[in-house]
């Protein structure tokens, strides 16, 4: 195992692949996983969706956990509640280990359904397990308070418009660095006047500030310009939107999330060369990259 500092903020992709897990050859490199992404600094976890990369994550979890004296508590937060981010949480080994402190945190719009949808996806029809017979020590919080402190970092969050059912964003702030978390959202509808009219200044504006000089954006890059066109009102963004939000508000690096199902690795590759090769004529500071299964980042 490496060694790593305390201070550092460690970020790690479990599952990057939007709508529905895409296993197979063509998906080997950038992984066919949902939306799981671990943040950790010293002893502060957290957890950032419960897509079928959660899985994996909770493996590697619970070996930790068998050599911990004192278990650290664990803190997932849910962007929303489709099924491709909360789809791997039955399978969350870590829930079933009994003296795991897990804290499962929503948006406040869900009041107590909440527990009630996490439990239905649970419902003996579905699963064979029930939520109420994870051995883990479960606390569902509806968050409502403008920042949470957990541990060493401090999150702060906003309700997101544009998405079908909604959705949350998230900005980790430890040490001052700075990691948000923005996915499933479209930001065309606020971005492109042909679309936007004169609505939602306001929201862009509130967008732009909350991802303001981060040092790692997470963002929802779901389809290409000639595909977006073919699926406004879905609810995710477009690569060059997404990108030129990041450029404008100072981003340090962008990683493109959320890919389409239909993407495959050869096309993942194809689209980092051609809009790197862009930035790279505009002299820009931002690094953008492509989130691929397994990769690690220290913030």
């Amino acid at each position: 195992m490496i060694a790593h500092d305390a201070s550092e903020l460690l970020v790690t992709f479990w599952g990057t692949r939007g709508s529905i897990s895409t296993p197979g050859r063509r998906t080997e490199k950038y992984g066919g996983n949902t939306p799981c992404v671990f943040v950790q600094q010293g002893d502060t976890q957290i957890i950032l969706d419960a897509g079928t990369g959660i899985r994996l994550l909770g493996l590697d979890l619970a070996e930790q956990l068998k050599e911990q004296r004192t278990r650290r508590p664990l803190h997932l937060f849910l962007s929303h509640t489709h099924w491709d981010h909360i789809q791997g949480f039955p399978f969350f080994q870590p829930a079933n280990i009994e003296g795991t402190e897990l804290t499962v945190y929503g948006s406040a719009k869900k009041e107590r359904f909440l527990e009630s949808i996490l439990s239905r996806q649970m419902d003996v029809d579905y699963f064979p397990v029930g939520l109420a017979d994870m051995a883990a020590d479960l606390k569902i919080r509806e968050i409502s308070d403008e920042e949470i402190q957990v541990g060493s970092l401090v999150v702060d969050w906003q309700e997101q418009v544009f998405h079908p059912g909604g959705s949350v964003r998230y900005r980790l702030s430890a040490g001052g660095k700075r990691v948000a978390y923005a996915t499933d959202v479209e930001l065309d509808r606020l971005f492109r006047p042909e679309i936007r009219g004169d609505r939602d200044k306001g929201s862009l504006k509130e967008y732009l500030d909350f991802i303001q000089g981060v040092d790692l954006l997470i963002a929802d890059g779901q389809y290409t310009e000639e595909e977006y066109f073919e699926k406004v009102g879905w609810g995710h963004t477009s690569i060059p939107v997404i990108i030129e939000l990041a450029k404008e508000a100072g981003v340090k690096q962008l990683a493109i999330f959320h890919h389409e199902p239909l993407h495959s690795d050869q096309m993942l590759d194809f689209l980092w060369k051609e809009y790197n090769a862009a930035l790279r004529e505009d002299e820009t500071p931002m690094t953008v990259f492509w989130a691929r299964e397994g990769m690690t980042l220290s913030i």
